[in-house]
Parts: C-alpha cells; structure tokens; sequence
C-alpha cells in the first residue's frame, strides 16, 4: 500500500532505506526530502535548498532513476559523468548525483525483485542474466516522455484518497511503471522481451508447464495438464502454440528429456539408475528407438555418449 507524502531532510532517504548502500549528504543551506510514495517502488521529491549529493557506497541493490524537473545536476555511474541528468542507475553499479540549491527532481526506486518479477512474466521463467540499463534517458523520445509523466501521475495518485484506499489500484500504478521503463529504456534483455508484454504467457499455461513440472514422474497427458490449468485442451494447445510455439505434449517430453538427462550425468555417483534403458523407462520412455531421437535432438549426442562422457571423467 502506497504511504502518505511525508517530508523531512536529506538523512530521511538513506534513513527509509537502512541496510541499502545510498546515503544523502547537505552541502549547505536548507533542503527537503519528500518521500512521496513508499510501496513496491518508493517516489522521493527532492525540494529546492540546499545542494544535495547522493552517492551508493557500493554496488546498489535496485534501480535508482533520478529525473530533474528543475535547476541543474549531475549523474555519475562508476565514477563516470553521464551526459544527461536524467540518468538511470542499476544493481552491482555505483552511482552519485550532485543538485544545485535551485534544483527539484524526483527519485524513483525499484527494487531489483521487482525488475526480476516482471522479467519473469515475460519471458516465462527467472532472467539468465542481470539486467542493465541504458543509463541515460533521451527525454525527447515520446515513449519516455510518456513515462516520465507517469512518474510525475504517481506522485498526484500517492497523495488522492485513491491511494489510501485501494491497494489493488495502487499495485497496478507500480507494475505500470516498472514494466513501462523495461518497455522506453533500452536494457541487456531489451531483445528477449521486445513485444512480450505481461500477457506473454498466461495464467493457464503457466498452471499447465508447473504442473509438467511437478507430476512429470506420473503417467499425465495433455487432459490432465489442461484439467489442472482450468481450460479445454483445445484452449490449451493454442496458448501452448501461440505463447510457447510448441504443443503440450512436446513440452512434457522436453521435461522428461531434462530429467534423464540429469539422471544420466548424476548416475557417476550412485544417484540415478546406471543404465539408459532404466532411466528412459522411469520418465515414461517405452519406444528407445524414438526416445534416443528425441535425445540427440536435444542435446546434440545420444543418451549413451552422454552416460560415457559421465563414466569417463572418473
């Protein structure tokens, strides 16, 4: 749930988030905090005052975007001045701003399990990598500009009585920004998400791959994944199609193929079945012949040369 706008000096950031690595420090003069939102993202206000330098002591843990809205700043990523003030700043990078005593300019933080969460919507399982911004914002584009004004409504809707009273509301004001920034700022995964919104993989797929997941050891079929998501098994194999351009059926094979495949490279220790005839046969593999097809398309080698490569580095 969004808090209520409160004010304070430059300790009141580094204070609302201890045991994060950003401290604020007052080069003279007054200056004013406002913590203008404080929920999944956390929208701070910095008034006119003092000159104000934030600087992370360390790699940060989130997303720190820093917009001015007047007078003049700037931004440092690892000790390096970016060309604009409107600067992005992400996790395991270093960063500073420096604002002058005329300057106002809102902060937004969003925490990196928020960034994470997202991805994984949209690409259907947790990122492969850390994701990195382009660190400088072009204020010129429209789709930034439509953004940035984003930014600036959730500092309108903190304050409403909206806010207060609908946490629902409130969440989807939050998930609007983070994914609207993955969507205006180019990133190091900009090309695995591009036009894969959070509607990429739907609920009822979702459902269906968790549970491949966790009854891939049962005798299931497409009925039972589609019983388990709640939809037809015609729906599914149109979400299936669609979102995942496979079937269900292929996609439970894929499943099972990662789980001998497992068994096979752990069966140098005792932990799985010595053989590749006994391992097929758990996952539900009848037909060797098409089973080791399957395999090799996998993976590149047959189940044999992958339990030979095992035994072989004894």
């Amino acid at each position: 749930m969004g808090r209520q706008p409160s004010d304070g000096g430059p300790e009141t950031m580094a204070n609302s988030f201890q045991g994060r690595p950003v401290e604020a420090r007052k080069c003279g003069g007054r200056g004013r905090f406002r913590c203008v939102h404080q929920g999944s993202v956390v929208l701070y206000e910095r008034g006119p005052g003092a000159e104000v330098d934030l600087t992370s002591a360390e790699p940060l843990d989130f997303y720190d975007v820093h917009i001015p809205i007047a007078g003049h700043g700037a931004v440092t990523m690892n000790r390096k001045g970016l060309l604009s003030a409107i600067g992005v700043v992400g996790p395991e990078q270093r960063g500073s701003t420096r604002r002058n005593q005329g300057s106002v300019n809102r902060i937004l933080i969003i925490p990196k399990a928020a960034v994470d969460d997202a991805l994984t919507v949209r690409l259907g399982e947790p990122p492969y990598e850390p994701l990195s911004f382009e660190p400088v914002l072009d204020n010129t584009a429209a789709p930034v500009q439509g953004w940035l004004e984003l930014v600036g409504q959730l500092a309108d809707f903190a304050g409403s009585g909206l806010a207060a009273r609908s946490p629902l509301a409130t969440g989807h004001f939050e998930q609007l920004l983070v994914n609207g920034l993955l969507d205006v700022q180019p990133h190091t995964l900009s090309e695995a998400v591009a036009g894969r919104g959070t509607a990429a993989v739907p609920r009822a797929v979702r459902r269906a791959r968790d549970f491949c997941s966790e009854h891939a050891h049962e005798p299931i079929a497409a009925a039972d994944m589609a019983r388990a998501a709640g939809v037809s098994v015609r729906s599914l194999r149109e979400g299936f199609r669609r979102y995942l351009d496979t079937t269900p059926s292929a996609y439970l094979r894929g499943v099972r193929l990662g789980l001998v495949r497992r068994d096979l490279l752990a069966a140098d220790d005792g932990r799985a079945a010595h053989n590749v005839t006994d391992v097929a046969l758990r996952w539900g593999f009848t037909h060797l012949g098409r089973f080791t097809g399957h395999y090799r398309a996998a993976y590149g080698e047959t189940p044999s040369q992958t339990l030979r490569t095992v035994r072989g580095s004894d």
